[in-house]
């Protein structure tokens, strides 16, 4: 009896001590993870705090919050509020406060900055993605993580 009870007690140790240390080492450092996805494909990401990326290729939001995005004349930018099924088109400068949708940006040359919930991120091309808040973040390719109040720096091409 004594046995199966040191047994247990060591699986549940075990279970807990990695758990704890990953978490001291994201938050308690105080310093943004920085992250290179070279040829991965595609970067997915959800989670809530502060979202900034820049790039070009294509970037999909599916948001509650504050958002600014800033694109180059070649770019497109396409919202759809939650509730309605065709999306608009909108300026390549536009700030949306309150916002609750999709966001679709294709071009050479973006940068979006957002502010909320995020239920959906999807990000393809290259560029640069800072993940501030709370989160996780994948890769095609295998890479995967999480993002916290420092950040993560994630750079990615295909």
């Amino acid at each position: 009896m004594r046995s199966r009870w040191m047994v247990v007690m060591a699986a549940v140790l075990g279970l807990l001590i990695p758990t704890g240390i990953a978490q001291a080492l994201d938050e308690g450092t105080g310093t943004v993870t920085e992250v290179a996805i070279d040829g991965a494909g595609k970067l997915v990401a959800h989670g809530r705090g502060h979202v900034e990326v820049v790039g070009s290729g294509w970037l999909r939001l599916a948001m509650v919050g504050d958002v600014t995005i800033t694109a180059g004349e070649d770019a497109t930018v396409k919202i759809r509020s939650f509730g309605t099924d065709a999306f608009e088109e909108a300026a390549t400068n536009t700030t949306i406060d309150r916002f609750a949708g999709l966001i679709v940006v294709r071009g050479s040359d973006f940068q979006v900055s957002a502010d909320g919930r995020f239920r959906s991120i999807a990000a393809k091309g290259e560029g640069v993605a800072f993940l501030q808040g709370r989160g996780r973040y994948r890769a095609s390719g295998g890479y995967f993580g999480t993002w916290t109040g420092p950040g993560a720096r994630i750079a990615y091409s295909s």
